[in-house]
């Protein structure tokens, strides 16, 4: 065997070097301004995709300024969080469009966050305690309805797990409520979504306008099933088919077919 068969033997021989990983495109996404100095709200021709990669809801334009409280309605699973999620970069599914928002956003989730913190902390999440006076918590508390649990919320063996496994649902909602009223005069824009579900009729009706109250100088953004909140609102979003329709009055209600009259006796 000659020197230059040797050469091409080995490079014969040789394995191939494995063929690079297929290249995964990223879904197109929503692009988020945050605009310091802003006070408004605004979505430009903005849709969110799905898991499959179509269009899950077209939120299409729209924009709300200081004082504006809108309400998101529509049918489980239609996408009402969706715009929620967009609004704070944190949908992963794609989409197209615009949204601009000033950076004071407070997003307050159906679960709440309970951080490795006592129920001062909880409640001061995401800042420091240091931040906030124990006088200031302990009004947050207690206008959020959970007066009862003052005396207990700088005790350093109970934190995070411990009061998620100990408040009941309703309490979990008031808690939200008292990190709300605590971050009120700093925020400009309040995203909630489903505050409201665990609560009995009359807490929701004492909080729910409380919350509007201290955000008068802002704007609210709800997501809500519970049709006793939404007077309080002056922008509807109600979401259908994939789109949203906007209103300054609330839907009108459906209504259901009307049932044929029993047919009497023949006279």
């Amino acid at each position: 065997m000659t020197f230059l068969s040797r050469i091409f033997r080995k490079r014969a021989e040789k394995p191939a070097p494995p063929a690079p990983p297929p290249q995964v495109r990223k879904p197109p996404s929503v692009v988020l301004h945050e605009e310091a100095g802003s006070d408004k709200v605004v979505f430009q021709n903005l849709v969110l995709h799905g898991p499959e990669g179509g269009v899950l809801v077209d939120f299409g334009n729209l924009t709300l300024s200081p004082g504006d409280k809108m309400i998101i309605t529509g049918p489980a699973g239609c996408g009402k969080s969706a715009a929620l999620s967009a609004m704070r970069n944190a949908w992963l599914l794609g989409g197209s469009g615009e949204i601009s928002v000033p950076p004071e956003v407070r997003f307050v989730p159906q679960e709440e966050y309970f951080p490795d913190r006592t129920l001062a902390g909880i409640v001061c999440a995401p800042d420091p305690v240091s931040r906030f006076s124990k006088e200031q918590v302990a009004q947050a508390l207690t206008d959020a309805g959970l007066g009862d649990f003052v005396g207990a919320m700088e005790d350093e063996t109970k934190k995070g797990e411990y009061w998620k496994n100990t408040l009941s649902g309703g309490q979990k909602n008031k808690l939200s409520f008292a990190g709300i009223f605590l971050h009120a005069a700093e925020t400009r824009v309040l995203i909630v979504d489903e505050i409201t579900a665990a609560l009995d009729a009359k807490s929701e009706k004492e909080l729910y306008p409380r919350l509007l109250e201290r955000m008068k100088h802002g704007i609210v953004i709800s997501v809500a099933h519970h049709a006793a909140i939404a007077p309080h609102h002056n922008v509807f979003a109600t979401v259908a088919e994939g789109k949203v329709a906007y209103s300054d009055s609330p839907p009108a209600p459906k209504k259901e077919n009307a049932k044929p009259a029993p047919k009497g006796p023949a006279a």
